[in-house]
């Protein structure tokens, strides 16, 4: 050592001798300067080569290396889901409307149970009921009056026209009839379909309106989700694609295939439609419900997967990974650069990026990647 020093000594005073000595007291303090600089880099250069030999050769000296995690990467499976919202919509909803009257009874109760034709609010319709009593009376007197026209048509008694006017009257009254028929069966409310009473929006001594609905009811057997897709991903979803199916609100999910992907684009948010059947029978089938649906978009039987904590960023935007080698019986690691291909659920589909490393097989450095750099030897641990 100190012979090594005695020679970086020598060559700075060579190097200072060499050139031409200032004359003026600053010039020479200004090459001592000069000289003293050189000899103290070269000096600094000589004692981290030795550190670093000593810190190499050394067994006595504990080194403190990166502590990082491991996996082997093998081909799998990978497939991608695009995440949608959706709601339920059932297959028979219905709110109610009337021809308007004042509410007379209510005869069911919400979450009640009811059938097809069943009475569900009684209004206030003795009006209309008088008039089809008496629109009843005339159509029985309209007919009896066309059918004995008709016997004495058929004897050749009166004329073609009495006949005409006698049948005329006969239809007239009877259209009439089923109009006001039709008028007191709308002006009570009855269930459309087999089905729960889902809300009743009037109380007893209401007054409603046709513009207003008054009850609701839903027929909890069967439903479908629809949820719009975005235009790019027109070519990639199909018919009969897997998707599965969160619902937040009530953390049930479900595995389905899609029923239909729409054919018509929207204009306004450029997306197309799709659907999913959803079993009856659950708290799944509530209209409006919200969903998240995850499309299958994307399958691969062997691929490289990776999670996507493993994979790194350089500055030029550029992915790799580390691979972990053994070279001398240490553990380096060695900068692999790679290609994301697709990315879901916190893991990726990679590939090689120059297309000749075989990844299969090799072990990467899991935790701890961030913390180590290219070649750099490293302690491996299980957590």
């Amino acid at each position: 050592m100190k012979n090594t020093i005695l020679l970086l000594t020598m060559t700075a005073l060579l190097a200072a001798c060499g050139a031409s000595a200032p004359t003026d007291d600053l010039g020479k303090k200004r090459h001592e300067l000069d000289s003293l600089k050189t000899l103290y880099k070269a000096i600094g250069e000589q004692i981290k080569a030795t550190d670093s030999w000593i810190a190499e050769h050394d067994t006595t000296v504990k080194k403190n290396l990166p502590i990082v995690t491991t996996l082997v990467l093998t081909n799998s499976r990978f497939e991608h889901f695009v995440e949608v919202h959706g709601n339920v919509k059932a297959d028979k909803s219905s709110e109610l409307f009337t021809m308007g009257g004042r509410v007379r009874r209510i005869l069911v109760s919400e979450g009640q149970q009811v059938r097809s034709g069943q009475t569900l609010i009684d209004l206030d319709n003795d009006a209309i009921a008088k008039q089809r009593d008496a629109a009843k009376a005339g159509a029985v007197l309209a007919r009896d009056v066309f059918e004995k026209q008709s016997k004495l048509w058929e004897q050749k008694i009166g004329s073609e026209v009495q006949f005409l006017q006698a049948k005329a009257q006969m239809e007239q009254a009877e259209a009439g009839l089923a109009a006001l028929n039709e008028q007191v069966r709308l002006s009570n409310v009855t269930a459309p379909f087999d089905g729960i009473v889902d809300d009743i929006m009037v109380t007893v001594g209401d007054m409603t309106s046709p513009m207003a609905p008054v009850a609701r009811v839903v027929d909890p057997s069967g439903a479908s989700l629809e949820a719009d897709v975005p235009e790019s991903y027109l070519q990639r979803v199909k018919t009969g694609d897997p998707v599965k199916v969160e619902f937040p609100s009530t953390g049930d999910t479900l595995s389905a295939t899609l029923a239909n992907v729409s054919r018509f684009i929207n204009p306004t948010n450029r997306t197309f439609r799709v659907s999913v059947r959803v079993p009856g029978g659950s708290n799944m089938v509530r209209p409006n419900l919200l969903s998240v649906i995850h499309v299958r978009d994307l399958v691969k039987d062997s691929a490289l997967v990776v999670p996507s904590r493993t994979i790194q960023e350089d500055v030029n935007g550029n992915n790799y990974v580390f691979v972990l080698e053994n070279t001398d019986g240490k553990q380096r690691t060695k900068k692999v650069m790679v290609q994301r291909l697709a990315d879901y659920k916190k893991v990726t589909m990679i590939a090689v990026a120059d297309g000749t490393t075989n990844l299969n097989g090799a072990t990467i450095v899991d935790e701890g990647a961030k913390s180590v750099g290219d070649g750099q030897e490293v302690k491996v641990t299980s957590l």
